[in-house]
């Protein structure tokens, strides 16, 4: 999907395209690519004139954020967030392009990402001509959009909280596992795009007009907020999944306790059992008719003997630990 936004008479048009060939852009245009191809990106380049290496950025994964330039080309490369699972909020980071000179701004991004639907949602006069402005209305959102993520993957960490509070399989702990790393991926990206934000904020050029002076200073209390929201959910996340290894390790160590002291109960009267059930001459109650009972009277004993001695012991070391 190729979308060219322009502004003709105070109003703002956005232009949608499928293909390549029937994109028509003109000067002051933002263009914005989802799910580019090199030939698209080759085509773009061609129109805008826009380095097509800057462009060529957008295909690379494990494009870090940065900020370049080259005669008159300026690139700047974000991480953004990116839904990969609603149910579990699963998300990831991918780069976000913006490529821009003169005369056009671009951006792309490899997935499609809520980015520039929030933009449009949320900002009351997008001018695609004022390129500093845009980019610093884009980096805004984007700040917002991580703190939203953010706030979702808390929400669905206290629900696994809830439910792992009545729970010793290891689903939760996993699952807990997926949002620590995703967490990992967001404070990677937050503090990678803030350093980005630093250059800009120290460029001359973001520098020229009070009203992108105002938006600097909400942009980069907005990317702080979601830094810290994201250091404090990490923190959190690695104490919570600590302690419920050990709250596990604790159940399980409990059932076997449980299960060992069974098996010592069985033990006894099966011990009896076993010197009844030998073929030998002269046993004990042999000739007596009531042996049998006798015998199995005797089992019951140990085994109660056996679970009372037990009890006690275990009461005896639990009172010794208060």
């Amino acid at each position: 999907m190729i979308q060219v936004i322009k502004e003709k008479e105070k109003k703002l048009i956005v232009d949608k395209y499928d293909n390549i060939d029937d994109v028509k852009i003109e000067s002051g245009s933002w263009i914005h690519i989802d799910s580019p191809d090199a030939s698209n990106l080759k085509k773009i380049s061609e129109l805008t004139s826009i380095s097509i290496s800057f462009l060529m950025c957008a295909l690379d994964e494990e494009e870090s954020a940065r900020l370049d330039k080259d005669d008159g080309d300026s690139l700047i490369v974000l991480d953004t967030p990116i839904l990969v699972d609603e149910s579990k909020a699963n998300y990831t980071t991918v780069p976000f392009i913006i490529a821009y000179n003169r005369s056009y701004y671009v951006t792309i991004c490899q997935h499609q990402s809520p980015l520039i639907e929030e933009l449009f949602k949320k900002v009351k006069k997008i001018e695609p001509h004022k390129h500093v402005r845009l980019t610093l209305n884009l980096i805004y959102r984007l700040a917002i959009l991580f703190t939203t993520y953010l706030k979702k993957i808390n929400a669905y960490t206290d629900m696994l909280e809830t439910r792992l509070r009545t729970s010793v399989k290891n689903k939760e702990v996993l699952e807990l596992m997926d949002k620590n790393k995703t967490l990992v991926y967001f404070s990677t990206a937050l503090n990678a795009d803030k350093v980005v934000l630093s250059k800009l904020l120290r460029s001359q050029t973001y520098k020229q007009f009070e009203d992108d002076i105002d938006l600097m200073e909400d942009v980069e209390v907005e990317m702080n907020q979601a830094i810290e929201m994201c250091s404090i959910y990490q923190n959190i996340l690695s104490g919570m999944m600590d302690a419920f290894a050990s709250i596990i390790n604790n159940n399980v160590n409990s059932v076997m306790k449980t299960l060992s002291v069974v098996t010592i109960v069985i033990a006894l009267p099966t011990l009896v059992a076993s010197i009844y059930g030998m073929n030998f001459d002269n046993l004990p109650l042999e000739d007596n008719k009531y042996g049998f009972w006798i015998v199995l009277a005797i089992c019951a004993l140990f085994a109660i003997a056996g679970a009372i001695i037990l009890f006690f012991i275990g009461s005896g070391r639990h009172n010794k630990k208060k």
